[in-house]
């Protein structure tokens, strides 16, 4: 065949040996074709390889044949043999099935339907602020829906709440009576005047005592009081009960459908979840995203004994109160093993992540042994190339760390410093920044999968 251009359609015949049956080879190849835009199709055979064709851009179908030597997470690949033919003009990518060929000229498509669902999960609101949660999330959803057509090619939105107290609400929640408490020590302790019964014997105040009061009011930030609740076992229970309720309810509306794939061993449709949180609300998917994950990652497979490790689940006060959210968690950790729930991107700002990660003794463990975290305890594959979780921090704002390097600097995750022009103390600044609206658009794009 003659050279060809990198804007000229190819067609590529591969075959791929190795440990790929049974692994969600076929899947994955699926779902990286269909995000680049290249046709053809992919299926077992039963020597135990698996059999492709790719047409498309020469380029992009390259990038792909060098994608098939790592594949799905589970895979081992030994070989990849590629041979160029003559393309026939394929434009849909399909899985088909090995009958296929014998019964129809014609493969048969197998129609997996991907559910694209952004979950929202901010960070402390203040209990002086009168500003719903879905007001807050359209600050950055309404900027960013109107890139690469996301308005159309996102089909579900999950806007959680937690931690604050509205006044029109009927009852607060366990969780929100933390705003309320917040309310009434500020009320009681202010920072800007010396309290009842104290009598003042300094007639000159040294010039560092005036930096006393900016950090005492700082130390006690709405922020630095959720995270305190959150490391306690009453406060980590409430509040991951409040956003996991939340998420489990909504993703009960395609349970009955995954349960029917589960029993027949079959895949039509499946959830993609991309994550959008600030503050300690990017800690609360972590834990979410890990408990979903964690079975499924690399270290469970070389350390099964790790998967004893606690996960909300196990907590007795939740399984108290709420059982029923206990089971539903439990089975989309099932669906997420079996592939029916993935993750397709993540962002974070102002994250308080590796200061969160010491309330687990794992995570400590693994520090002091001079080891980092893997990204694929919380659903990013470790052989992943492409960036999958993005995380926005201002140098100057003291509650928002980076984090890849707890990750080994992993490539799929990208820290990005940002700057909030001395206004980032205000909990919405992440959420309205025009950098934050660029990257998360270009984010979106790549990892939605139709």
């Amino acid at each position: 065949m003659e050279k060809q251009s990198s804007s000229e359609r190819v067609r590529a015949h591969v075959f791929i040996t190795g440990n790929v049956h049974g692994v969600g080879y076929r899947l994955a190849t699926w779902d990286k074709a269909n995000q680049w835009g290249i046709g053809g199709w992919v299926e077992e055979i039963p020597d135990g390889r698996v059999e492709a064709v790719f047409e498309g851009n020469k380029e992009l179908v390259e990038a792909i044949i060098r994608w098939c030597y790592r594949g799905s997470p589970d895979a081992v690949v030994k070989t990849v043999t590629t041979k160029y033919e003559e393309p026939e003009g394929l434009k849909d990518f399909i899985i088909r099935r090995p009958s296929d060929v014998n019964i129809k000229n014609e493969p048969k498509e197998i129609k997996v339907k991907t559910i694209n669902a952004i979950l929202f999960v901010h960070g402390v609101i203040p209990h002086d602020c009168n500003f719903s949660e879905t007001k807050l999330y359209d600050l950055l959803w309404e900027p960013v829906k109107k890139h690469y057509n996301l308005s159309e090619r996102i089909d579900e939105i999950i806007s959680v709440n937690w931690g604050h107290y509205l006044a029109e609400t009927n009852e607060a929640r366990l969780d929100e009576t933390l705003s309320k408490a917040e309310e009434f020590i500020a009320k009681q302790i202010n920072f800007r005047s010396p309290p009842h019964n104290t009598t003042n014997n300094f007639s000159l105040q040294p010039w560092w005592r005036s930096l006393v009061q900016p950090l005492q009011s700082l130390l006690f930030s709405p922020e630095i009081g959720a995270a305190i609740y959150y490391n306690g076992i009453a406060g980590k229970t409430a509040l991951q009960l409040a956003v996991y309720q939340q998420i489990v309810e909504f993703l009960e509306k395609y349970r009955h459908q995954i349960e029917k794939n589960l029993s027949r061993e079959e895949v039509s449709i499946k959830i993609r979840l991309h994550a959008i949180s600030s503050g300690l609300g990017a800690s609360i998917v972590n834990d979410f995203l890990h408990g979903l994950f964690f079975p499924t990652g690399e270290r469970i497979r070389n350390y099964p004994e790790q998967a004893k490790e606690p996960i909300i689940a196990s907590s007795h006060i939740l399984a108290e109160e709420k059982q029923e959210t206990v089971e539903r968690y439990l089975f989309w950790c099932t669906a997420a093993q079996k592939k029916h729930l993935e993750l397709g991107s993540i962002v974070s700002m102002a994250s308080q992540l590796p200061v969160l990660f010491l309330s687990s003794q794992r995570v400590i463990n693994t520090f002091a042994n001079q080891e980092t975290l893997s990204v694929d305890e919380i659903g990013i594959p470790q052989q992943s190339q492409e960036i999958i979780w993005k995380v926005f921090y201002d140098i100057d704002d003291l509650s928002a760390f980076s984090i890849s390097p707890l990750f080994g600097n992993h490539p799929a995750i990208e820290d990005i410093a940002i700057q909030m022009s001395n206004n980032y103390s205000n909990y919405s600044s992440y959420w309205v920044n025009g950098i934050v609206h660029t990257h998360v658009a270009e984010l979106l794009n790549r990892r939605v999968v139709s």
